[in-house]
Order: structure tokens, then C-alpha cells, then sequence
């Protein structure tokens, strides 16, 4: 009789509860540690009980201990639990524990329910907190409170913007491939963190082929993705030695107004000549129309060498000093390593004489330029 009659964790739970909420927190601790020693394991419900009480309490940041406790455990916090937190702290302003339950509802893809939805909402723009991350959780909710922007609330854009978050969800990336190129058809722009966070994805899940649907489609309509995204992309399609692809990206970026800066462009005509790829290096090169120095100049020099069209990189080396832009160091490696390879000695010595003179009238200088030290870094040494 009395080992049927034994508490089960429903009763110890409905016990902490009722004590919590009759103001008898020492009693619902003491009941709920009696279960633990009993060997009964708390359940989900056990512990949003005690997050309950917690927020209640304002010791937001104990409750997210709590939900640390569960993952440990194995317990994931579910959606009536992330619900009851949410509105917790959106009662109390309490927005930067809200942000990190709003992610892990996220990484889940777990919603808030409507009335909750709004009340966060509410709460973020009290605070002065951005929204972004309440509307990404909650696709389906996230034109409450835009109907004063005439493009996000139209009805037509909302269903697209939730569907490619719901495709999102459910990896489906040539339905998303799909719905982008036909939105770049009609013009139809969408917001650029939803863009971005696809080409995350779609990275993470190694499909390529949706993150340059990405691209062509941000291109296309106007919407500047951030610099890292498209830096992303160039690297996947280089280590695939997708080169026809590297171009496509970077003449449409420098058209769209891109300034690929330096140290980026530099590397990618330095990849592409080690590859064996100097025409498409040499496109590159001309596609640039700033930041030509004595980087941007070095790299497709060594790239002519690279692919052995020594009288090409002689030719580009003779503009670039007519363009008044002094060798250093780094291009000097370049020439005499590339001229001796090619049994050109002559040439060899000649420019080897040259950089000993730079180096000399270098000595009186306190400090190199900022160029100079970037191509020096990237071709210095490079030969061995």
C-alpha cells in the first residue's frame, strides 16, 4: 500500500506550485529538494514551476541558470515555457534576458503565441531595444506594428517573407532558390537580414548554389548584403576552384559600387594566380578602378610569373612606375624570384641591384607606408 500510494513527480510538482504561489517559497524549496532525494526526476514542468517563481521573484538571470541546469539534464525548455519568460520579462522590462531566450527560441524554431508577441513588441520599443530578433522568431506575427511602412505591410510581401523564413526552417533550399530568383523577376526586394541569414545557411549546410542565388538576387534589386557574406562566398568558390564564379561575384560587386578595398582584392588576384588562373587575375586587376597601389600592382605581377607570361608581368611592372607608384620590397621578390625561374638572370641582377638601392635610402626613412608594409607581408618570403 504505501509503495502505490508514494508521490509521483506530478503531485511533488503540483505541490512546489501551490506553495510558491501561497507565498511559502521555503516550504516549495524544501519539497522540492525532498523530491531529488526521493531519486524522482524534475520534468519540464517541474522547472518552469520554479523559473515561474524566479521571475515573479525579478531574478532573471537565476532563471536562465535554471534553463542551463535542463540542457545539462537533457530537459529542453519548451514553447509554454519560453512563452511564460518571455512575457515575464517583458512585464518587468527586463529585454536583455528576453534577447537571450529570443535566441534559443530561434536556434529551435520555437513561436511566441500572438497576445505575447505583442506584449514583447511593446516592451522593446519602451526600452528603445531592437525588434529585429522578436520579428525573426515569429515570422508569422511580425507585420503587427509595421503597417506604417507602405512596403513591409503590404499583405503580398508579408506571405513571402514568411514563407522563405518557413523554407528557412525547413532547409528546403531549391524551393528557396525558387522563390528568390522569382522575386528578383519581379523586383521585389526583401529585407536584408532575412538575405543574410539565408546565405548563412545555406553556407552551413554546404549549398553554395542558394547563397549566389542570394547574391545575383541582391545585386539585381539593390539590397547591399553585408561585407562579410560576400567575402564567404568568394572563399567557398575559390577552395572549389569555381573560378569563373569568383569573377562574376567581384565585377558584380565593383559595378554595384563595392569597394573591395586593398587587402581583399590583393588576395583574391594572388589566389587566383597561384591556381594557374592569371587572365582572370589580370580581369580582375582591370576591374579595379581605386585602390591602386603598389599591392593591387605586385599581386597580378606575380600572378603573370606564376603562369610564366614573364613579358606580361615586365609590361605591368613598367605602367606601374609610370603611373609614379614606387616598388618595395615585396615586388622586388617578385621580379627577381620570377626573372630567375624563368632563367633570366640578367634581369635578375639588374632588379636585385635595384631593391639593394631602395633599401639603402630606406634607412633614412622612420617608416614605411602602409602599402608597402602590406605588400611586403603577402610577397616577401614567399618564395622560400
Amino acid at each position: 500500500m504505501k509503495a502505490r500510494s508514494r508521490p509521483t513527480v506530478v503531485s511533488y510538482t503540483a505541490c512546489v506550485k501551490i506553495l510558491f504561489d501561497a507565498g511559502r517559497a521555503e516550504e516549495a524549496r524544501r519539497v522540492f529538494g525532498e523530491m531529488v532525494a526521493e531519486g524522482l526526476r524534475p520534468t519540464c514542468k517541474t522547472y518552469t514551476v520554479l523559473i515561474e517563481h524566479l521571475a515573479d521573484a525579478g531574478k532573471f538571470e537565476a532563471t536562465l541558470e535554471i534553463m542551463d541546469k535542463m540542457k545539462e539534464a537533457c530537459i529542453e525548455p519548451d514553447k509554454a515555457l519560453c512563452n511564460i519568460l518571455v512575457q515575464k520579462c517583458s512585464r518587468a522590462g527586463e529585454t536583455s534576458v528576453m534577447t537571450r531566450i529570443l535566441q534559443y527560441m530561434k536556434e529551435r524554431f520555437i513561436v511566441l503565441r500572438r497576445p505575447i508577441f505583442l506584449e514583447a513588441l511593446e516592451a522593446l520599443k519602451a526600452s528603445g531595444d531592437s525588434d529585429e530578433l522578436l520579428r525573426k522568431v515569429n515570422p508569422h506575427l511580425s507585420y503587427e506594428g509595421i503597417e506604417s511602412d507602405p512596403i513591409l505591410s503590404d499583405r503580398g510581401y508579408i506571405t513571402d517573407r514568411s514563407t522563405i523564413l518557413y523554407l528557412l526552417s525547413a532547409k528546403n533550399w531549391s524551393a528557396i532558390e525558387e522563390m528568390i530568383n522569382e522575386m528578383a523577376s519581379n523586383n521585389v526586394k526583401m529585407e536584408t537580414h532575412i538575405l543574410s541569414d539565408v546565405m548563412e545557411a545555406s553556407y552551413a549546410n554546404c549549398r553554395l548554389s542558394c547563397g549566389l542565388t542570394v547574391m545575383r538576387y541582391s545585386l539585381r534589386v539593390g539590397c547591399e548584403l553585408g561585407r562579410s557574406a560576400y567575402c564567404f562566398l568568394l572563399g567557398q568558390y575559390i577552395r572549389n576552384s569555381s573560378f569563373d564564379l569568383v569573377v562574376e561575384i567581384v565585377e558584380g560587386l565593383i559595378k554595384s559600387g563595392c569597394n573591395l578595398g586593398t587587402y581583399l582584392s590583393s588576395i583574391l588576384i594572388l589566389r587566383l594566380g597561384y591556381a594557374g588562373q592569371s587572365a582572370y587575375a589580370a580581369r580582375i586587376f582591370r576591374l579595379l578602378t581605386a585602390d591602386k597601389n603598389v599591392v593591387s600592382y605586385t599581386a597580378p605581377i606575380n600572378a603573370y610569373f606564376q603562369a610564366g607570361k614573364v613579358d606580361g608581368a615586365l609590361d605591368l611592372f613598367a605602367q606601374m612606375k609610370t603611373m609614379g607608384i614606387p616598388a618595395c620590397s615585396g615586388t622586388y621578390e617578385v621580379l627577381i624570384h620570377g626573372l630567375q625561374k624563368a632563367r633570366r638572370k640578367e634581369e635578375s641582377e639588374h632588379y636585385r641591384r635595384e631593391r639593394m638601392n631602395m633599401q639603402w635610402h630606406l634607412q633614412y626613412r622612420d617608416q614605411c607606408s602602409p602599402e608597402d608594409s602590406l605588400c611586403n607581408y603577402l610577397f616577401c618570403g614567399l618564395h622560400g
